[in-house]
């Protein structure tokens, strides 16, 4: 019956593990507000969470704004930004014909065209998916919220069910689970935040244009492990590849010296508290998270098989040792 009812409320169970995630990784902020501050605890959640929240609308904001006009000129009128592309016109027919695409736009029209009309059929499909994502997004963030404030209320429950006898080792694996969670997330926080500063100090120099938009896409990418700096890369070369062949041939080599001195220095002093994971785990960690949740899987991934590393490390150790092994460990004969 539970697994039925997990089953039937799979969509809400999956907020709730969402919202547990970035409770975990808000905690260590959340104390360090607490403890320096010297606020109360559901002061210092709210604050913790209003500033997160505060940040990552200032990145949208900054994102959409800087492409606002453009976009709202697309969205207005697809079938004639359709046209006006074919012809090399309009915010997206400049880039149709530096990349050379008249002929591919103008070969594939009427499949454009009808997928056009597909898109301004489904807008009331697409307005119950925006407020479905609204949802899911307060839904998280009351959540982690009330996690937080509550959180020594559900360690304490948590505690008085486990048997007394296997309590504090179980504890302190909890704790070196969420530390490793926490530490992770919040170190690959730094390092893109460091990534976007960079391509946006580099692209500023070279003078590309929307230099903000570039320097958050590659932040954003470098927050995926193994290719999302690659991936962000790419992205921002080609753009700087627009501006002349000298500032795209520069760009190149600056981020693959940037991503040398993130992977050799960055990483090592920003990560060194961080829970360290095999690389082909990562890889196998990531296309499963992709494949279930997208590019939230993707960020969450890494970090939740850190933890359950530490997890299976201490439950190894832990194990029921057989009686050859006890032997062995007292220094005594090992029966035949």
């Amino acid at each position: 019956l539970l697994t039925a009812v997990i089953y039937l409320a799979s969509r809400v169970v999956i907020w709730v593990a969402v919202a547990g995630f970035f409770a975990i990784v808000l905690a260590r902020p959340v104390a360090w507000v607490q403890t320096h501050l010297r606020l109360r605890r559901g002061a210092a959640v709210g604050l913790v969470v209003l500033l997160t929240f505060a940040a990552v609308a200032a990145m949208v904001a900054v994102f959409f704004l800087s492409v606002r006009e453009q976009l709202v000129a697309v969205l207005s009128d697809l079938p004639g930004t359709l046209q006006q592309a074919s012809e090399g016109r309009g915010p997206v027919g400049s880039l149709v014909t530096r990349l050379n695409l008249e002929q591919l736009v103008r070969r594939n029209q009427d499949t454009l065209s009808r997928a056009t009309a597909s898109i301004e059929g489904s807008l009331p499909a697409l307005i119950s998916s925006a407020i479905e994502v609204a949802l899911a997004m307060v839904t998280v963030v009351v959540t982690a919220c009330l996690m937080l404030t509550q959180s020594g209320a559900l360690s304490r429950a948590a505690v008085g069910m486990i048997p007394v006898r296997h309590r504090a080792w179980i504890t302190q694996v909890a704790r070196e689970a969420a530390s490793a969670v926490s530490g992770y997330m919040i170190g690959n926080i730094v390092l893109s935040l460091c990534a976007g500063t960079a391509a946006f100090a580099i692209l500023r120099i070279l003078r590309v244009p929307s230099p903000a938009v570039l320097a958050l896409w590659f932040g954003f990418a470098d927050l995926i492990p193994l290719v999302g700096a690659t991936l962000g890369a790419i992205v921002v070369v080609l753009a700087a590849f627009f501006v002349s062949p000298t500032a795209g041939v520069i760009a190149l080599i600056f981020f693959v010296l940037y991503q040398q001195f993130e992977n050799g220095v960055l990483q090592i002093v920003v990560m060194a508290r961080a829970v360290h994971v095999n690389s082909l785990m990562v890889l196998f960690s990531m296309l499963i998270g992709i494949e279930l949740f997208g590019f939230v899987g993707a960020l969450l991934s890494v970090p939740i098989a850190g933890a359950i590393s530490v997890v299976t490390k201490a439950l190894w150790r832990h194990r029921p040792q057989s009686g050859r092994e006890l032997a062995v460990e007292i220094n005594t004969d090992v029966p035949k």
